[in-house]
């Protein structure tokens, strides 16, 4: 039976990449991958990835989506699972550059200047 496990990753963009390049090192991922095994959908992630010439250069987490609490999710997770159980196949939820990720986070912590 094929379980939807949900993979964060951080990567690389190789040239030919289609991922927008901000000029971050690194861009952050999440994505849906039908597999039967954490480790068979560490692979097949790791070839999708690499026909889309991303490099995967870690694996943040990797957990059953059934098994996780997406409430507070705000990566396109809940549609990229659906079409991946429809399809089954991978589905990428979204990706967010070092810059964007750490802008964001920053924001949230209230560490930014408000605008005047």
């Amino acid at each position: 039976m094929k379980i939807f496990w949900v993979i964060d990753t951080k990567v690389t963009a190789l040239e030919g990449c289609g991922l927008s390049d901000d000029g971050s090192t690194y861009i952050f991922g999440r994505t849906v991958v039908p597999a039967s095994t954490e480790e068979e959908a560490v692979s097949a992630l790791k070839a999708h990835f690499d026909q889309g010439r991303i490099q995967l250069e870690e694996v943040i987490s990797v957990v059953a989506y059934d098994e996780g609490d997406w409430s507070s999710d705000r990566h396109l997770l809940s549609k990229a699972y659906r079409l991946a159980k429809a399809t089954n196949d991978i589905r990428s939820a979204a990706f967010i550059s070092e810059r964007s990720r750490d802008y964001t986070e920053r924001k949230q912590q209230g560490l930014l200047d408000e605008e005047k």
